[in-house]
């Protein structure tokens, strides 16, 4: 369905990039206010390009890592994402909010790419070619995983516009597409940007697309889209002889912050951590809200994730504690339930005070080495390589948390049958694949706690999730619900843009 939308443009005003007040601008202005004639002003043009928004405040409370806390602070933002509501708020940490961001980043991207086309090709002429590609390529993959259906549905389900120039008209068509069309324009993106980027050109690599972050990006992508051997050829590319040492030291942490667990954003977030491959810094209320929201993380959601799985049937390993080696911190009062990870930072460059304070900027990991091993050992269960997947995962225990268990390596390969009517994936599962994705899905619930990425598994494997909430505004979560997919802005869908599905009458207010 073709559409007359305005999308997101941008200025440019002292080098400083900043995007309009909404993705639907009134008037695009084809000429920038500062002549970008310099590969480094290209180099800053694409460092605004990275999302200035974080997806993890309304995609992790729409997960079940989250329950309600007694006497957390409240917002309209955070109820709606805990009962799955559609809510187009312009502010801090809300999906319009990440949507905007988006095509921002992704209007910069066209714009340096159509602006080295006047350079000759040299070797940072082309490394900045392959950031652009994989900076458009990133973006686009996180609009499509949060906007659209998962891939591998019908082969009509509507993508997001995927845009590869810069708009010189304010009216223009743009067609939706389909996620199999989004998936593949994302894919050749991906493959351009790998092929050319370069880490040498970077004052702070980890602040960018370096390569292994590229590979990274790589990683996650195929195993969304299902090929795993393309998950198992990039990883090994991050991962190299040993990946057990650039693990993320979860009982390094323990026993360093033993006293101190409110500190653990400064390990978590530092670029010395060789398990952080791509960060970005957001403005964000998140390190505020995570603590003290209403609808968060809890004691029992903890002991539920942390404390009450492990690997089924093996005894003395089938529920595996990890609280003290996690870390948490408890809730100041008058929150008397919550507890959280103190993984996120704030820096600030204003009176940051009321109710809604803006100028807060917070650190997030995007990719990580620890993602990249789970990604892998996934997809060698996948394609039945079964020692090398369990082998991955001793890998996984002994870097993490310095141990492995002692199990027969037939146990990783049994569970029972009627775990099938919980996972299901549109590839499907024998039950030897089962068994071992449960135990890694387990585990990587546990790595990315209120980071959002909880939400992505519960969409590709299609589970549902069930609240225990007496609220009238409540009803759980189904395997194929649509509210599994946001709902396209307000403006956009005025426009012309064809919303998602709502089959289900929601609640009445």
């Amino acid at each position: 369905m073709k559409t007359k939308i305005y999308l997101l443009l941008f200025t440019v005003a002292a080098f400083l990039f900043s995007s309009c007040n909404d993705y639907l601008d009134k008037s695009p202005d084809s000429g920038l206010d500062v002549d970008i004639d310099t590969e480094d002003k290209i180099a800053e043009l694409l460092t605004g390009a990275y999302p200035e928004a974080s997806y993890i405040p309304f995609l992790e409370p729409r997960t079940d890592n989250v329950a309600e806390r007694v006497n957390g602070i409240h917002s309209r933002l955070n109820e709606a994402m805990f009962f799955w509501e559609d809510y187009d708020q312009e502010d801090l940490d809300t999906p319009l909010n990440y949507w905007n961001a988006c095509y921002k980043g992704i209007a910069q991207a066209n714009k340096a790419l159509e602006l080295l086309t006047r350079y000759p090709k040299s070797d940072r002429v082309k490394a900045l070619y392959g950031e652009a590609f994989l900076l458009r390529a990133y973006l686009h993959f996180m609009l499509v995983n949060i906007w659209s259906e998962p891939y591998g549905g019908k082969s009509t389900d509507l993508g997001i516009p995927y845009i590869t120039k810069p708009e010189k008209h304010a009216l223009v068509d743009y067609d939706r597409g389909t996620v199999n069309e989004v998936y593949d324009k994302i894919e050749k993106d991906l493959k351009l940007g790998i092929s050319l980027v370069s880490d040498a050109y970077y004052k702070h690599p980890k602040f960018h697309f370096n390569k292994k972050a590229a590979y990274a990006f790589a990683s996650r992508f195929y195993l969304m889209k299902g090929d795993w051997k393309a998950v198992i050829a990039y990883s090994d590319y991050v991962l190299g002889g040993d990946p057990k040492r650039m693990l993320r030291p979860w009982r390094q942490y323990a026993n360093e912050l033993e006293f101190n667990h409110k500190n653990l954003f400064r390990r978590y977030n530092s670029t010395d951590v060789p398990a952080n491959l791509m960060m970005t810094t957001t403005e964000s209320r998140l390190a505020r809200t995570t603590p003290t929201e209403k609808y968060g993380s809890t004691f029992e959601t903890v002991d539920k994730v942390f404390a009450k799985t492990g690997i089924e049937g093996a005894r003395d390993y089938e529920k595996m504690n990890f609280i003290g080696t996690y870390i948490f911190t408890s809730s100041l009062a008058p929150v008397t339930t919550g507890r959280y990870l103190a993984k996120f930072d704030e820096l600030s460059n204003v009176e940051s005070t009321g109710s809604k304070p803006r100028g807060l900027y917070v650190t997030n990991v995007l990719f990580s080495v620890d993602e990249v091993l789970l990604n892998r050992m996934e997809a060698y269960a996948m394609l039945r390589d079964y020692n090398h997947a369990i082998d991955d995962y001793l890998q996984y225990m002994q870097g993490k948390f310095g141990f492995f268990p002692s199990v027969e390596r037939s146990v990783y390969t049994s569970t029972n049958s009627n775990n099938y009517n919980i996972y299901t994936p549109f590839y499907g599962l024998t039950l030897k694949q089962l068994a071992m994705v449960k135990l890694f899905l387990d585990f990587r619930r546990k790595e990315f706690y209120q980071e959002g990425l909880r939400w992505f598994d519960i969409r590709r494997f299609h589970l549902a999730v069930k609240r225990s909430s007496k609220s009238s505004y409540y009803f759980p979560l189904e395997k194929d619900d649509p509210r599994k997919v946001l709902q396209i802005p307000a403006e956009a869908i005025q426009r012309g843009l064809a919303p998602n599905p709502r089959e289900r009458n929601e609640p009445l207010r």
